[in-house]
């Protein structure tokens, strides 16, 4: 849904060939290089790894495309939630501190992501997704996600998830304006741009059932934004609105942690554990 390596792409000359093409097609074929487009949007590359602490793996294959889901030790659950072009085991260092407290930790490589099935996503199935791993190993406790992975946890909780808690790292808020940006990086013009935010809209169900913000209102459950202020993929404004919007939130910048380096920083490891595993976490949490 966030394809942050082509929303960043650079000027080789293998992108302006990219551009030049997409612009040519768009001239003569909009509704095709829509259609391009939006196909090339919804295709996360695919990074097969297992995660490094050794676990168990099962799938789900029930509801949708199958998934591949880890998972750890004993005691109430907490999911691990990756972003878009990554997996379950970029999150392996929140495992141990984890089960040192006693958890019981699943995380899933979500659809089209790393071993599970798949070729295409969105946000929207991403969400389906996480509801059918808290159905099988609910009732969760928390969620620790990353990037469009935490967008996709918002979704889900508004829609019965049930998670008590949530920790986001680098979320996005606006999630229309990534796709205006991809658009203009491929070098769409303004109509083929709203084409293809129209197609996203339907694919996923209508504005409303993705908009961040808004669901986000009506959150009941405290959360927590991680987010280093110097993030070049997801800006940290965006962490400030959704932590602005979600009525029993805090927001921690942490800066130098970057964006997927992020899962390895010991500062948001270390604040991210301590949140999803303190007792005394209660509303209200701003300042």
């Amino acid at each position: 849904m966030i394809p942050m390596s082509i929303v960043r792409l650079n000027k080789s000359t293998t992108v302006r060939i990219l551009q030049r093409g997409m612009r040519a097609l768009d001239s003569v074929a909009p509704t095709a290089a829509q259609s391009l487009a939006f196909d090339w949007f919804g295709k996360p590359q695919r990074r097969t790894q297992r995660p490094f602490i050794a676990g168990h793996q099962f799938s789900i294959a029930d509801g949708g495309a199958e998934l591949a889901v880890w998972d750890w030790g004993d005691g109430r659950t907490v999911l691990l939630v990756h972003g878009w072009n990554g997996n379950a085991a970029q999150l392996s260092a929140f495992v141990p501190p984890l089960l040192r407290s006693g958890y019981y930790v699943a995380a899933p490589d979500l659809p089209a992501h790393g071993a599970s099935a798949g070729a295409r996503t969105n946000v929207r199935a991403m969400a389906d997704a996480l509801l059918r791993v808290g159905r099988r190993v609910g009732p969760v406790h928390a969620v620790i996600a990353h990037s469009l992975g935490a967008a996709a946890t918002a979704i889900a909780m508004a829609e019965g998830l049930g998670a008590e808690r949530a920790v986001l790292i680098a979320p996005p808020a606006d999630l229309p304006r990534y796709a205006g940006l991809f658009a203009r990086a491929l070098g769409l013009s303004p109509r083929s741009t709203d084409g293809l935010l129209a197609r996203l809209d339907r694919a996923l169900g209508g504005r409303e059932r993705f908009d961040l913000l808004g669901l986000a209102r009506h959150q009941t459950a405290p959360m927590l934004v991680l987010h280093d202020p110097e993030d070049r993929e997801v800006p940290f404004a965006d962490g400030q609105a959704l932590a602005n919007a979600w009525p029993a939130a805090r927001l921690e910048p942490l800066a130098g942690a970057g964006h997927t380096r992020a899962l390895r920083d010991p500062a948001v490891i270390s604040r991210a554990v301590g949140f999803a595993t303190d007792a005394e976490v209660s509303f209200p949490l701003s300042a």
